[in-house]
């Protein structure tokens, strides 16, 4: 039987330099166990490859094998999962909170009291047609419901102005995540073909991940050499192991000039992937923008329309005490057409209002089938018009009073838009003719004294004027101007208590992900004292059996 004290002795130092690793492992831990992402770090040993002697095989000692981090990639897709949706609902929430401030009926420019306080000074009037205090008052109530339109129209579109300016420093943040996690990539490739694991850039890499899953919707791809790919839900890839693709934005001349988002691609492409986005806080500034504050906007400007054209056709009967009659009293709004900026033929539309009193406030589309035929679409009822003829030139009518000219050539695919409510709350305004004279506001029907009218014009706060779409025929609808603005507010308070609550439950269903994640990766502190003090009596053994060979080789050389 053959023994070797030198072979004690280096079997006591490989396990003193493996337990002071542990140790450096262990301190590691404790010293992150507040660092947002980390994952918790553990040490494997294996025994070294034993010795022959002449009883057979004899234990070397012991190695570290690897300092893995503990990471359960099922839960942390999991968490990319329900980030997308926390991002976007957050959003939604906080802009939905705007609305709710800006029809609050607090605010001091609440609608329904600007609409009570001009039909009560017009109630004043139909006692005193002739009164100049009675008119002048209403003059100044009516400017004071025109400016509450226009403020509300003004600040429905400074929010989706503001939306829009979000985006691009939404963006600017996805391209810096993209840049990072890239370049993450690219380190974590060139530091793991040595036997450990990259574990902090990993943790690193899985953090800005995480962050880029609230921001946008993601598919992630876990390559074969530790790299990792994102792409969006079409296959748009955002990353490609060490190579990132830039978001941008670019204006889309058919929505009102908003950004569209683009992404590049390799050889110099792009892809507008502005419909493909399903989640994320980028999904739910799109969707705000151009969905949930256009709609309220849109209802307003219906609104506003609706009222300038059943109060003007009233009007109209009446008499001033200067003896006139058929006066507007709110300015007729004109018609805005749209060109689609994909059109590829070289046909010009021209609209007016030809017919104030009975045209329609919907939006309209004319979608082109030839060079002499279209289709118009209701896009506010979503139906189906009708499909017409026309020759290039010649004026005709279209739903109830579009005067529409077409001319030049138009082509298979080409699209028009026309409507007379297109940003009707921040145009509308008191017409010229009354504004610069009282005496023309209508009290009389019969005569310019007898205040007939005014109680007519009265009479229109109740008129059932609206369904719940848009404005119909007068006393053929559901609902009052009050009662239509007042279901806008509704809807507005009805869809933020609904957001609230998926938000709340979305932040719930995080929370418990985040603790499955911290039971399973984060640092306990009381288990890492445990470590510790193991690691240490280990690494006093290993010393101790290093005292022991010493004090076998001076009794040795003592002999000798």
């Amino acid at each position: 039987m053959t023994t070797n004290v030198f072979s004690v002795l280096n079997t006591a130092k490989v396990g003193l330099l493996a337990q002071q690793l542990a140790i450096e492992v262990t301190g590691n831990n404790i010293a992150n166990v507040q660092t947002e992402g980390y994952s918790r770090q553990e040490i494997s040993f294996e025994a070294l490859n034993p010795r022959s002697f002449s009883l057979g095989k004899l234990g070397t000692g012991v190695r570290v094998v690897g300092v893995e981090r503990v990471h359960d990639q099922f839960l942390f897709s999991q968490i990319l999962g329900e980030g997308d949706a926390l991002g976007q609902f957050g959003v939604r929430k906080d802009v939905f909170e705007q609305l709710e401030i800006l029809f609050s009926e607090s605010n001091g420019q609440s609608l329904n009291q600007s609409l009570g306080n001009f039909f009560s000074k017009i109630q004043d009037l139909s006692s005193n047609p002739s009164g100049l205090p009675e008119r002048s008052n209403v003059l100044a109530e009516a400017q004071n419901l025109v400016t509450t339109f226009n403020n509300l129209g003004e600040s429905l579109f400074q929010i989706q102005r503001n939306l829009d300016e979000t985006i691009q420093v939404e963006v600017s943040k996805i391209n810096a995540l993209t840049s990072e996690i890239a370049e993450l990539n690219q380190a974590i490739h060139a530091n793991e073909p040595v036997a450990f694991s990259a574990n902090d850039l990993r943790d690193r890499r899985d953090q800005r991940v995480k962050d880029l899953s609230e921001l946008i919707d993601l598919n992630y791809v876990d390559e074969m050499d530790g790299q990792i790919s994102l792409t969006l839900s079409n296959g748009t890839p955002l990353v490609l192991q060490s190579t990132s693709f830039a978001l941008s934005t670019e204006l889309n001349g058919n929505n009102k000039g908003f950004q569209d988002i683009i992404v590049s691609g390799l050889n110099g492409t792009s892809t507008n992937v502005t419909s493909f986005l399903t989640g994320g806080s980028l999904k739910g500034l799109i969707d705000m923008r151009d969905n949930e504050v256009q709609g309220v906007k849109d209802k307003l400007d219906r609104l506003a329309a609706g009222f300038i054209q059943e109060f003007n056709n009233v009007h109209q009967q009446g008499f001033g005490i200067d003896g006139t009659t058929g006066n507007n009293f709110f300015a007729p709004p004109s018609v805005t057409t749209e060109v689609n900026t994909n059109n590829t033929g070289t046909a010009t539309l021209t609209a007016t209002n030809g017919n104030p009193a009975d045209i329609s406030n919907d939006k309209f589309e004319l979608l082109f089938t030839s060079s002499n035929t279209f289709t118009l679409n209701n896009l506010t009822t979503g139906a189906e018009v009708g499909t017409f003829n026309f020759t290039s030139g010649s004026t005709f009518n279209l739903a109830g009073g579009f005067a529409v000219t077409i001319s030049g050539g138009a082509t298979a695919g080409d699209r028009f838009k026309i409507s007379v409510s297109e940003d009707a709350a921040q145009t509308i305004a008191i017409s010229s003719d009354v504004a610069s004279n009282g005496n023309k506001i209508a009290a009389g029907l019969n005569s310019s004294s007898d205040g007939a009218n005014a109680l007519a014009l009265v009479d229109l706060q109740s008129r059932l004027s609206f369904n719940s779409v848009t404005h119909v025929a007068a006393g053929s609808g559901s609902f009052t101007f009050d009662e239509y603005y007042s279901s806008i507010v509704s809807d507005i308070g009805i869809q933020s208590f609904s957001t609230q609550a998926t938000l709340d439950q979305q932040e719930g269903i995080l929370l418990q992900l985040n603790t499955r994640r911290e039971s399973i990766a984060g640092v306990s502190i009381d288990e890492e004292f445990i470590n510790m003090v193991k690691f240490q009596q280990a690494f006093n053994a290993s010393a101790r059996l290093i005292g022991v060979v010493d004090e076998l080789l001076d009794t040795v050389i003592s002999q000798v």
